[in-house]
């Protein structure tokens, strides 16, 4: 009780290791556009990625074209990504701002993808690298099965116990 606490004082936010980890989340296109989303977080990807229509309703037009058209007009803003369908491309927007919980990056790339079926799936967007950069990623075992993850603003420590007297050396909670 009083480490979590500490956690969400210091803007950490913690969740369960189980599969899928659905988190919802805020975006901010662009001319103030808002959309919240269910998310999957997966840090495996490169990129946070966003289905078509919701990078149209956050204010990117470029998201309605094919990649490959776009890719003709803007090729550096078209990248190659593997995904379960193979590998393919995807239109490259700037996501003005990504919220999760008391976290927040700015400037985040994000991925546009059309899905055939959208609406078989159980998140709205993926998560990926070019959000959870911008903070410190914890995977914590140590309890067992139920394991958790935690991301915490980098450049920030948890709250603790002071670190060892002895220069050079850093405490750990073993």
């Amino acid at each position: 009780e009083g480490r979590r606490h500490k956690e969400e004082e210091c803007g950490s936010v913690k969740f369960a290791l189980k599969y899928p980890m659905l988190v919802s989340v805020r975006l901010e296109g662009q001319n103030g556009r808002v959309r919240e989303l269910s998310s999957v977080i997966d840090f495996n990807a490169p990129y946070c990625m966003v289905l078509f229509q919701d990078g149209i309703d956050l204010g990117y037009p470029e998201a309605a074209n094919k990649p490959v058209n776009w890719a003709r007009i803007h090729p550096d803003r078209v990248p190659w990504l593997t995904t379960m369908r193979g590998i393919e491309r995807g239109i490259l927007v700037t996501l003005s701002k990504v919220s999760l919980g008391s976290l927040v990056a700015e400037n985040v790339d994000a991925v546009v993808l059309e899905l055939a079926y959208p609406h078989f799936h159980t998140f709205e967007m993926i998560l990926g690298r070019t959000f959870l950069k911008n903070f410190k990623l914890t995977v914590d075992m140590k309890n067992g099965k139920n394991g958790y993850l935690s991301l915490l603003p980098s450049g920030k420590r948890l709250p603790g116990p002071p670190a060892s007297s002895h220069p050079g050396i850093e405490r750990t909670n073993a």
